[in-house]
C-alpha cells in the first residue's frame, strides 16, 4: 500500500504549533508542502501567539502512587497534545485503550495532526466495511493512517471501538516509525519469550523490531502476552518512547542548565553558552527525581528539558540533578542484577552492571531483604551483589544475594508458586490453587501486587485472579496478576468449576481456561441435587450452570459435586408465547396456537423492557420467554413487547366457575387444567360480551370437560363436551 502522496512524509516534523496542540493551524501551503518553513528555532522562544492553549496536566484519577511510573509518558504526551485525558478531568489510566485512540495518538506522534483535522481528510469516504462505526472527528485521522501504511492491506474493518491488544498497538508504532522493511527482513527471527508460538509468523518481525528498539518488552515470566489488552497509561510509556526515535522528537524542546534560583516564577537557565529567563506557566508540570514538584524544587545545577508555549514554559523534565555525576540511565525492566555502586539516594538505585553503571528509579513502596530479613534501602551496603524485580519501569523488588564480604554459596531464600487465587485472603494468607493443590502462602505486610498495568496492593485481587508469587524467607513479598478474573457484565449461560467459596455474595466460576466473576442477586435461586438450596451449600469445585443478567446470577444448578459424583437436576421447562394474562401467581402464555397456565414463583425474575418487573406489568400480546424448576416458573424476560394482540389460541380443562356482569352475561370463565407433570392449577379467563356457547348449555357443571377458543386476550367460543 504505497502512495506518492503519503511520501512527503515519511519523516515528518513536529512543528512547535502541532507540538502545542493546535491543530486548525497549518504547517505551510495548503498543509501538505513546504512542511519545514514553520519549524521553531531553539534559539529564539518564539511562537505563534494567534491561538490558545489549553495544555492540562491535574488529571484527578492519574494522583497517588499507583500510576507514579506513568506519569512522566502521560504529561509528556499531554503537553504535546499527542494524547489527551477526558472532558471530565480524568485520563483513565487502568481503562483498555480503543483501536481509534490509538491511531488517532499514533498519527498526532507522526505530525500530521493537521492534515488529518484538515476539511480535506475529514471528508474522506471511508472503503471499510465498518466505516459508519469510525465518528466524524476520526475519519481524517483513519484517512491518513491509510494513506500511511498503518492498515495492512487485507484489513476490511477499522474496528475503532476494539480494545486494542499488545500485539496490535506493538505492530502499529512500529509502522508509525515507518520500520515496515526492517520488520519484514526479521520475520524469521527467533522471539526471546516462552510464549513467541502465540505470536503470529505475519508479526514475527514487528515484535522482533519493536523488542530491539526498546518500544516493548517482555514480562517478568518471559512472556510477550500478544493477546493481552493495553492500557492508557501503558500506550502513553510507548508512544513516548516510540516519539522519541523519530527525528523530529527533539522539535520545540529546549535543553538548558538551572543558572539561578527560581525567583518570580521566572527560570533562568543557560543552553549554548547563553544565558536567557522564561516564565513558567502556573499550571506548568514539572518533573524531578520521578515525581511532580514546585518550582522551587529546581536548583541551580539541575540539567532541564523543557517545552513552552508563548514563551511560558508549561512542561519541564529534569534530566540531570545538580551535582550528580553522569551515570547510564537504564530502564528498570523485568529482573536485573549487579553490584551496588552508591548508597540509595533521591529515590534511585545505583549498580554496576555488565561493567557499566546505571541508574533504576525505585518505586515508592519497593521491599529490600537482605540476609533472610527484611531492611530498609539504607540496609544495602556497597558490594553487595543484588537482584532486583521491576514493574511500570521502577524497581519495587530488592534481594542481595549475596552479601559483601562473604564468599561460598549463599542461602536461597527465594520461592515461586504460580496458580489460581482459590479463596479471598484470611490471616494475611494468600490461598493458591496450584496443579490441583491449595497452598497457604503467609503475606508479607507490604506485598506488592501487579494488576492490570498498575502497582497496587493486596485488597485488590479478587478470587480466580491467575498469579505468580514471589516470596522472601516464606513470605510472598511481590504477587504478579498474570490473568485477572473477568468481571462479567453482560447476560447469558455459564457452566463451569466453582473456584473458592461465596464471598460477599459473590462467585466465581472457570470455564474454558478462563475466570469468570459474577454477583449472585439476594434471590438467586440456586439447585443443588435438584433441590433448592442456600449459597452456603456451594463447594469449591462443583460443577454448575448459571443463568445471568448483566453479570447478576438469577438462576443456577449443580450438575457434579466436587468429589466428582453427578447430581439430580431439578425438572427445568422452557416456554416461549404470547402472553394472554398475568396475575402474581399465574401466567397464561399461547403457544402453538394453544394457550397454557405457569405457575409463577412469588419470587420470579420478570424482565419488561430489559427492567426488572412485577407480573402484573406484563400486557396481552407481550412475547415472553419462561424458564420453570421443578414447575414453578422463577424467570421470565420479554423478548418482544405487545404491539396489539390479535393471535388465537385454544385452552381445554374441566369447568369449575363463571361470573356474570351487571347485564346478566358470563364475564369470566375458570377452569381446571391439569399440566404434564399432574399439577392442577385454576385458570380465570375473560369471556367477550358476544361469546358463542357451544353444546348443551345444562352440562356446564363442576368438572364437565370444556374447550375455551379465544383471540387475544378474550374467549371468543366455549365449547361444552
Amino acid at each position: 500500500m504505497k502512495h506518492s502522496r503519503m511520501k512527503k512524509w515519511l519523516v515528518p516534523t513536529l512543528a512547535f504549533t502541532l507540538v502545542m496542540g493546535m491543530g486548525t493551524t497549518a504547517f505551510a501551503q495548503n498543509g501538505h508542502d513546504n512542511r519545514d518553513d514553520n519549524r521553531n528555532n531553539n534559539s529564539r522562544f518564539t511562537q505563534d501567539k494567534s491561538k490558545n492553549v489549553n495544555v492540562k496536566f491535574d488529571f484527578k484519577d492519574t494522583q497517588g502512587k499507583d500510576f507514579e511510573w506513568a506519569l512522566r509518558y502521560i504529561m509528556s504526551l499531554a503537553s504535546r497534545r499527542i494524547f489527551d485525558g477526558y472532558p471530565d478531568g480524568t485520563f483513565k489510566p487502568q481503562e483498555s485503550v480503543s483501536r481509534i485512540e490509538a491511531i488517532t495518538a499514533a498519527v498526532r506522534l507522526m505530525g500530521l495532526r493537521d492534515q488529518a483535522e484538515s476539511a480535506e481528510e475529514m471528508a474522506t469516504k471511508l472503503n471499510f466495511n465498518d466505516a459508519k462505526s469510525v465518528p466524524a472527528w476520526a475519519v481524517g485521522y483513519v484517512a491518513v493512517a491509510l494513506e500511511n501504511d498503518l492498515f495492512s492491506e487485507s484489513d476490511t474493518n477499522v474496528n475503532p471501538n476494539q480494545p486494542a491488544d499488545r500485539l496490535w498497538a506493538t505492530t502499529l508504532l512500529v509502522k508509525a516509525l515507518k520500520l515496515q522493511n526492517e520488520a519484514e527482513a526479521n520475520m524469521n527471527a527467533k522471539l526471546p519469550f516462552k510464549d513467541a508460538s502465540s505470536v503470529p509468523a505475519g508479526s514475527i518481525g514487528y515484535v522482533k523490531v519493536a523488542v530491539d528498539k526498546g518500544l516493548v518488552n517482555g514480562f517478568e515470566d518471559n512472556t510477550f502476552r500478544p493477546k493481552q489488552l493495553v492500557t492508557r497509561a501503558q500506550i502513553a510509556a510507548l508512544l513516548d518512547r516510540a516519539g522519541n526515535q523519530l527525528p523530529s522528537s527533539n522539535d520545540g524542546l529546549i535543553t538548558g542548565t538551572v543558572s539561578a534560583p527560581v525567583s518570580g516564577n521566572v527560570l533562568t537557565f543557560t543552553t549554548n553558552g547563553q544565558t536567557s529567563s522564561l516564565p513558567l506557566d502556573a499550571n506548568a508540570f514539572i518533573l524531578r527525581n520521578g515525581a511532580r514538584v514546585s518550582s522551587s524544587a529546581l536548583q541551580t545545577g539541575d540539567v532541564v528539558n523543557f517545552r513552552s508555549y508563548n514563551n511560558n514554559i508549561i512542561f519541564l523534565e529534569v534530566t540531570q540533578l545538580s551535582g550528580n555525576p553522569t551515570t547510564n540511565p537504564s530502564q528498570a525492566i523485568g529482573v536485573k542484577t549487579g553490584m551496588v555502586a552508591a548508597a540509595v539516594t533521591g529515590n534511585t538505585l545505583t549498580l554496576v552492571s555488565g561493567g557499566q553503571t546505571i541508574t533504576l528509579p525505585l518505586n515508592a513502596n519497593a521491599l529490600f531483604f537482605r540476609n533472610g530479613a527484611q531492611i530498609s534501602a539504607s540496609g544495602l551496603q556497597l558490594g553487595d551483589i543484588v537482584s532486583t524485580r521491576s514493574y511500570n519501569y521502577g524497581v519495587s523488588f530488592v534481594e542481595v544475594t549475596q552479601s559483601v564480604g562473604t564468599t561460598g554459596t549463599p542461602t536461597n531464600y527465594d520461592s515461586t508458586v504460580t496458580g489460581t487465587m482459590a479463596y479471598p485472603i484470611s490471616s494475611n494468607a494468600l490461598l493458591v490453587n496450584s496443579n490441583g493443590e491449595v497452598k497457604g502462602l503467609p503475606l508479607n505486610t507490604g506485598a506488592i501486587v501487579y494488576r492490570n498495568g498498575a502497582i497496587t496492593n493486596v485488597s485488590a485481587l479478587q478470587v480466580g485472579d491467575i498469579l505468580t508469587t514471589y516470596s522472601y524467607n516464606n513470605s510472598v513479598a511481590v504477587i504478579e496478576v498474570i490473568q485477572s478474573v473477568s468481571q462479567q457484565t453482560t447476560s447469558g449461560d455459564m457452566t463451569g468449576t466453582l473456584v473458592g467459596s461465596v464471598s460477599n455474595n459473590q462467585i466465581t466460576v472457570t470455564s474454558a481456561g478462563k475466570a469468570y466473576s459474577f454477583q449472585l442477586h439476594a434471590n438467586t435461586f440456586i439447585y443443588v441435587n435438584g433441590v433448592l438450596c442456600p449459597p452456603s451449600v456451594l463447594q469449591p469445585g462443583d460443577v454448575i450452570t448459571v443463568h445471568y443478567n448483566s453479570g447478576v446470577v438469577l438462576t443456577a444448578e449443580v450438575s457434579q459435586h466436587v468429589d466428582g459424583s453427578n447430581l439430580l437436576l431439578p425438572t427445568i421447562s422452557l416456554l416461549t408465547g404470547t402472553v394472554v394474562s398475568a396475575s402474581n401467581n399465574t401466567l397464561i402464555v399461547v403457544s402453538g396456537n394453544v394457550a397454557q397456565a405457569v405457575t409463577l414463583n412469588d419470587k420470579a425474575f420478570i424482565y419488561r423492557g430489559g427492567v426488572l418487573v412485577s407480573a402484573t406489568a406484563l400486557q396481552a400480546g407481550d412475547v415472553i420467554k419462561v424458564r420453570s424448576y421443578n414447575n414453578s416458573a422463577v424467570y421470565a424476560e420479554v423478548t418482544q413487547l405487545t404491539t396489539g394482540n390479535n393471535q388465537s389460541f385454544s385452552v381445554s380443562g374441566t369447568f369449575n366457575s363463571v361470573t356474570f356482569n351487571s347485564n346478566g352475561k358470563i364475564a369470566t370463565i375458570t377452569l381446571n387444567q391439569t399440566s404434564s407433570s399432574g399439577i392442577v392449577t385454576t385458570t380465570t379467563y375473560n369471556v367477550a360480551s358476544t361469546v358463542t356457547i357451544l353444546g348443551n348449555i345444562a352440562n356446564m357443571v363442576a368438572n364437565h370437560a370444556i374447550l375455551l377458543q379465544g383471540t387475544g386476550a378474550t374467549i371468543q367460543t366455549i365449547s361444552i363436551q
